[in-house]
């Protein structure tokens, strides 16, 4: 019994030790001097654009650099023609987002709409062709119609669901936590939030193979696996219960005049708290002196002070480019160099001159899947296999928005990950090798909608890759996902950093990433700030 005892002690002391790096711990106020602004954002992403309202919102004054010509990152659009565009988001949940949002009021500056169907799942060789619903009670009542015999395990994973996302929302305040408050809290990780504890060491494979039997019914639940950035065998189970329970308490939303009215509403929301938003200004050093960030320095050599700093950059960019790798400790820069990045994307959108509704074609996000073995499907995208792949089919024109497309015409993105590295960096070879990829994803999506592959159907096509993303959002790689969401690593890293005023937000931290949790990291990042200042 006793080693029972002392065996559970060093547990809590050595999970505590990893909890204390990992998820961060306010600090003290840094000592005061005088400047230009009390915070410069770098970065005019979701994360930065968030973080800039929460601390504009609480008085402080704000100054966010953008080095694109609008500001959403990711989060944004574009027009071609009759068409418009979403460049990334496909869904998303309301509930702890909708909280962030309603914070700062930003919530109230949008136009959120409810989508008709959570996902259509189609596996050719396991015979399953199938719609998801988006509340937990008609998800449960499709999987147990189509596989009635696994209802018990169905249930169970509604369930784990439930519990492990409650355990999440629980500790959620534990990055804010000084002193012996902390030490309590992270102490008692394992004995009150014990689903938490199981399901962020296991994989997701081992998560269906814990709930169901059926190979094609534990592929349609592990889904949007391909919105998460790893295969089932790596990736966190703990991330699937995490989104599924969000997405499903409280349905699956998009925003009217695409994620850009969203942008747009954050910065209205800056301005209009008198802080300050420059787009077209491209940040080349984070100015380090006597130990903490002072400021920054723009590529037309402009230099701007602050009190404090936040970065919505990948952490590469801030460490080894924008304040320096001498400035941190050997640590810190060890840890941001043994975690291993996630993928990117490769995605084509199509303007169509015909009406897929009218053709029968009433969903709005398909995945058509050559294979349930997600290992096999993630190793062929990732070495530009896509016909091997997987079609993420997105009908914007479906979503009920006029702006996508005028009447009679339709909007389609298809997507699949990509590789960086395979990309050439030859600028001929390269427009070669973008122009034959398009078309074998088209081709894998005609299996779902034939008329893709006329070519007389297509009024426009443009195609985005790693190189593309990385050329207009600076994201190392062109990586939206920020780390590898595997067992090993589905921390990230906090949003502060060594240097006391210096914070960093985005993908790469600790809400993981996706549209809405990159606002929960700028929220984060900005309670950290609020808090060193006493602000509540």
């Amino acid at each position: 019994m006793r080693k029972k005892y002392l065996f559970l002690l060093l547990f809590a002391i050595s999970l505590s030790t990893a909890l204390i790096f990992n998820f961060g711990c306010a600090k003290k106020k840094p000592p005061a001097f005088e400047a230009d602004y009390d915070v410069i954002i770098v970065g005019g992403g979701m994360a930065g654009l968030s973080a800039g309202a929460h601390l504009s919102n609480a008085g402080l004054k704000v100054l966010l650099l953008e080095q694109h010509h609008k500001v959403g990152g990711c989060t944004t659009n574009f027009t071609r023609g009759d068409f418009t565009f979403e460049v990334a988001l496909h869904e998303m949940n309301r509930g702890d987002l909708g909280t962030v949002m309603k914070l700062c009021g930003v919530y109230d500056k949008v136009d959120i709409y409810e989508l008709p169907d959570f996902y259509r799942s189609i596996y050719p060789t396991v015979d399953v062709d199938i719609i998801m619903p988006t509340t937990w009670e008609e998800w449960d009542n499709t999987l147990k119609e189509r596989w009635p015999e696994e209802a018990a395990g169905i249930e169970k994973f509604h369930e784990l669901s439930s519990t492990t996302y409650s355990d999440i929302l629980a500790i959620k305040d534990l990055y804010r936590y000084t002193g012996f408050k902390a030490f309590k809290t992270k102490m008692s990780v394992p004995l009150k939030h014990k689903s938490l504890m199981t399901w962020s060491k296991k994989t997701l494979t081992e998560l269906m193979d814990e709930c169901f039997t059926d190979e094609g019914l534990k592929a349609v639940v592990s889904q949007l696996w391909v919105y998460y950035g790893a295969p089932a065998n790596d990736q966190l189970a703990l991330l699937t219960l995490a989104a599924t329970d969000a997405f499903l308490s409280d349905s699956v939303w998009h925003i009217k005049g695409t994620s850009q009215a969203l942008a747009n509403a954050y910065k209205e929301l800056i301005e209009e708290n008198k802080g300050v938003v420059k787009t077209g200004t491209l940040v080349t050093e984070i100015i380090i002196e006597d130990g903490l960030a002072r400021g920054v320095k723009t590529e037309y050599g402009d230099v701007y002070t602050s009190r404090y700093v936040l970065a919505n950059t990948d952490p590469y960019q801030l460490v080894f480019k924008l304040a320096g790798e001498e400035n941190f400790p050997k640590k810190y820069v060890e840890r941001i160099k043994s975690l291993k990045p996630a993928n990117s994307l490769f995605v084509t959108y199509l303007g169509l001159n015909i009406d897929l509704k009218k053709l029968g074609y009433t969903d709005t996000e398909i995945f058509y899947n050559t294979s349930t073995d997600t290992t096999l499907v993630y190793k062929n995208m990732m070495e530009g296999n896509f016909a091997e792949g997987m079609a993420s089919i997105t009908i914007y024109s479906n979503y009920g928005d006029p702006i996508y497309a005028p009447k009679g015409k339709s909007v389609v993105a298809l997507l699949e990950y990509s590789d960086y590295d395979i990309w050439p960096k030859d600028r001929k070879e390269y427009q070669k090798m973008k122009e034959e990829k398009a078309w074998e994803l088209i081709n894998l999506a005609a299996n779902v909608i034939p008329e893709l592959k006329d070519k007389k159907n297509i009024e426009v096509m443009e195609i985005m890759t790693p190189v593309t993303i990385e050329e207009f959002t600076k994201n190392y790689h062109g990586i939206p996902y920020g780390f590898y969401l595997d067992t090993e690593q589905w921390e990230k890293i906090p949003n502060n950093t060594p240097i006391d005023n210096l914070f960093i937000a985005g993908s790469w931290t600790k809400a993981w990433h996706g549209v809405g949790p990159a606002q929960i990291n700028g929220y984060m990042g900005s309670r950290l700030i609020l808090d060193m200042e006493g602000i509540e």
